[in-house]
């Protein structure tokens, strides 16, 4: 095979990998990274230490992993098997179209994968010992705003979109749970009249 024909292969087997992907990467990416988000600004809101927001954003990533993943691996098996099982209306086995061959483990894998680079994001800023928490709150929302972009605009380089429009439209939606994370804490500190 010639240089030229192996870089084509190689390109298309990246694409197709990339769309039988593309579901898990967009979704965990952003709920990875939106959930954790609105966690640590709701926990600012509230006034709680860097050293909580760690803990709890490092303790809400892990758990997000393993819920994510395995909530993916039961719904793409269970997708699968009534793909397979299911009756057509002539009495056959329904055909289970072409993106059955999407391994329910490797779904699972991917979006673990996704969920945890996503969930990272957020987190970062507050291991800086150097950071007031408002400075890394700050640097939190820029990191995701980024993040959410990139992605948006990713997804719309593999599906032929607008990037640009895809890449506000993921923004936009998105940001919207970081504030009211933010204002909930707020609110939730006057309430319950917490100070740590």
């Amino acid at each position: 095979m010639s240089k030229a024909n192996l870089l084509s292969h190689r390109a298309t087997v990246l694409r197709r990998a990339g769309a039988e992907s593309i579901r898990e990467v967009v979704f965990g990416v952003e709920d990875g990274v939106v959930q954790n988000a609105t966690l640590i600004a709701g926990m600012v809101g509230a006034s709680l230490s860097a050293t909580v927001i760690v803990v709890a954003g490092v303790i809400n990533a892990a758990a997000g992993v393993l819920s994510m993943s395995i909530g993916t691996y039961l719904s793409s098996k269970a997708e699968r098997d009534v793909r397979l099982r299911a009756p057509a209306r002539e009495g056959s086995i329904t055909d289970p179209g072409p993106d059955d061959g999407t391994s329910p483990v490797r779904a699972a894998t991917v979006m673990a994968a996704a969920y945890a680079c996503g969930a990272v994001v957020p987190v970062l800023p507050f291991l800086s010992r150097t950071l007031s928490t408002w400075t890394a709150l700050l640097a939190t929302i820029c990191l995701t705003l980024l993040t959410l972009f990139a992605l948006g605009f990713g997804k719309a380089a593999l599906s032929g979109q607008s990037r640009w429009r895809s890449g506000l439209e993921m923004l936009v939606l998105a940001s919207v749970a970081g504030v009211l994370g933010y204002l909930i804490g707020v609110v939730g500190r006057a309430v319950f009249d917490v100070d740590f």
